[in-house]
């Protein structure tokens, strides 16, 4: 048995207070401490707050105010348990723990004895467990969890980001704190042969022609290694391979003149992909190991947008030779917690999304490296993702860390976000962070970095070493200003800019949607990564997660749980009022629905219609991750479409409802 599925096994959870675990008897009275929460069962994947949800033991925290009432769970130790029966891990044979997702930090146990630690969100982590598995034998298995560290939510300072745990977790403008913790991923034994091969990074490349594939693999390869082999497979049908013989250390194979159809973006033609077969077999013939990845083949070049000024990056995109206005949203995970969400969620929302028009996502520094399924869906939806690393503003200082220890962190896991998520052809571009702003520019106003600041030139660097066909750029937006003015109209400055997120004063100030209007007619941007407009979410979410608290009017404590920065109420009122509770809410969602609609189509229209001039538009947000009462979103998060999906839908596709 070369791989062992640890999540089948039946797991318990349990709570201690930090350490209670270890010391097991009181000092003074020499009492035998117990568990503050005693054994329940467990799913994995999955958070501790999950599983004490179903037990009864938090609240759902996706209700009400509940999630105030899960906060004590972020200072507890928390231990998974689960019996491995005998044979799971052969006897005489490595044994290698392999965890695609820990949150956050913590301990290996083995019949209750520490053996090995862990930390890192988005690292995964390869425990080599051999002194205490190989016996053949069955064995208690243990994941302790510590306290989260003490990461920033929204507002900080981006300069002192250490720990890289998801910061939307611990506060954000459309997510109030939830921090979870738990196993996020794929959990495995990995034993004998298997364990000493690893893929390093794979390569699919488009020949000008639109018709010849060429793959690159580098692959750790273990002892006793012949023969590794890779084929390209189009079904059962064998299209080439490549060999190397004899090898022990790093095996660089390279499939050349495959005869390939091209992956296409949404819209624009078939998304055809393919399966890359890797195996090792030892000299008597006998597999040593495989291994499977889907794969397609297209080219992609930045070019110029029509009439930009000198020095600015390229943001048009063309794919296959065939330009493409990217237009599609910014992503965030299906779930608060996000090793909650399920491969239903993603499938759901990207079907969603597809049938919406939308060719892009934009995966944003403030969340995860999106998962294997996330990244399947959108190979088979046509779906190109831009996928940042774990850096984001903070409003009082948004520029990136400067110390080499910090950096090098940061560096280590986008090398694991390269190895892990390269292959996927819906992979368009890496970015150094959301937001990250720095030095003044000539406007008096911070400015994004660039490639001068010590952070975002490693990152560039490790792209340019580990994945040097895909765009890398320093952050989003880019160029000389991050938001765009109408005096500043025609200087040729607004590169790829941000904003705006709405009608009040910090956005412009925007009367209607006249005057919302005249703003995109001028508008000169090349890019338009993130515009947002809010609006309430559906009577149906009120109705379900308002967790028995008053839902009028839209200042009461339930919209300011989740929903401050995104209340319109100073702007609606008057036409509102005179109405009682139940109908005012019910005229603010078709109110603020409809203005939302009537914005998001006029902006994507606008800037569609100056393609090539534009290279795209994205909305901040998609989806909503928790049933926040208004939100800049168009499907909240019960999965219902607002007026403005339909509309963006209209604009995206040429089609209406």
């Amino acid at each position: 048995m070369a791989c062992f599925d640890l999540t089948q096994l039946d797991w318990t959870l349990e709570g201690w207070e930090p350490n209670g675990w270890r010391l097991g008897r009181t000092m003074e009275t020499n009492t035998v401490i117990t568990a503050a929460v005693r054994p329940i069962p467990a799913r994995l994947p999955g958070s501790v707050q999950s599983a004490l949800i179903r037990e009864g033991i938090v609240p759902d925290w996706y209700e009400g105010l509940h999630s105030r009432d899960c906060e004590w769970v972020e200072h507890r130790n928390w231990i998974y348990e689960a019996r491995l029966p005998a044979g799971a891990a052969p006897k005489g044979e490595r044994v290698v723990l392999a965890a695609d997702g820990l949150d956050y930090s913590g301990w290996i146990l083995v019949d209750r004895r520490e053996v090995a630690s862990f930390s890192g969100a988005l690292l995964p982590h390869r425990i080599d467990l051999t002194e205490w598995l190989s016996d053949g034998e069955s064995h208690l298995i243990g994941i302790v969890f510590d306290l989260p560290p003490a990461e920033q939510g929204q507002m900080g300072y981006t300069c002192k980001s250490r720990y890289y745990k998801p910061r939307y977790n611990y506060g954000w403008d459309w997510c109030p704190r939830l921090v979870p913790i738990g196993v996020t991923g794929p959990l495995r034994l990995v034993t004998g042969a298997e364990s000493a091969f690893a893929v390093r990074h794979i390569a699919a490349e488009l020949l000008d022609d639109n018709r010849t594939g060429r793959v690159a693999v580098r692959i750790d390869a273990g002892p006793g290694a012949e023969e590794i082999r890779a084929e390209l497979r189009d079904g059962d049908r064998v299209i080439g391979g490549a060999t190397a013989a004899g090898w022990y250390g790093e095996a660089v194979l390279t499939l050349e003149d495959l005869a390939v159809e091209p992956w296409w973006p949404n819209g624009m033609g078939p998304t055809k992909t393919y399966t890359l077969a890797l195996s090792a077999t030892n000299a008597a013939g006998e597999s040593l190991w495989t291994a499977t990845r889907r794969l397609g083949f297209k080219r992609v070049a930045w070019l110029p947008c029509e009439g930009a000024p000198e020095g600015a990056e390229p943001w048009l995109c063309e794919v296959n030779g065939e330009p493409v206005f990217l237009q599609g949203v910014n992503w965030v995970p299906p779930c608060a917690s996000y090793g909650d969400s399920a491969d239903k969620d993603y499938s759901d929302l990207i079907t969603l999304y597809r049938d919406m028009g939308c060719n892009i996502f934009r995966v944003w520094g403030g969340g995860i490296l999106e998962t294997e399924t996330f990244y399947r869906l959108c190979d088979e939806a046509g779906i190109l993702v831009w996928q940042e690393f774990p850096l984001s503003s903070s409003g009082i200082n948004n520029t990136p860390p400067d110390d080499p220890e910090a950096i090098a962190d940061v560096v280590r896991i986008a090398e694991t976000y390269i190895e892990r998520r390269a292959h996927h052809v819906s992979l368009l571009m890496w970015c150094g962070g959301n937001e990250l702003t720095g030095k003044r520019n000539d406007t008096g106003a911070d400015a994004p970095v660039d490639y001068s600041y010590p952070c975002i030139a490693a990152l560039r660097d490790v792209v340019q070493r580990r994945d040097p066909f895909r765009r890398f750029v320093a952050t989003s937006p880019t160029g000389p200003v991050f938001y765009a003015t109408p005096d500043n109209y025609g200087k040729g400055i607004h590169h790829d800019v941000h904003g705006p997120w709405g009608f009040g004063p910090a956005n412009g100030g925007f009367r209607d949607v006249e005057a919302w209007r005249a703003y995109w007619d001028g508008d000169d941007a090349l890019f338009r990564s993130e515009v947002g407009m809010p609006a309430a979410a559906t009577r149906a979410q009120f109705d379900r997660y308002s967790g028995g608290l008053e839902v009028w009017p839209p200042t009461s404590v339930y919209w300011l749980h989740s929903s401050s920065w995104w209340l319109q109420w100073d702007r609606y009122e008057k036409a509102i009022e005179g109405l009682e509770p139940d109908a005012a809410l019910d005229e603010y969602i078709r109110v603020t629905q409809d203005v939302q609609a009537q914005a998001y189509a006029i902006a994507a229209a606008t800037c569609k219609r100056r393609f090539p001039a534009c290279g795209g538009f994205i909305i901040w947000m998609g989806h909503d991750c928790f049933p926040c009462p208004a939100n800049n979103s168009v499907i909240d998060f019960m999965r219902n479409p607002k007026p403005a999906y339909h509309a963006l839908r209209e604009v995206f596709t040429g089609k209406a409802k």
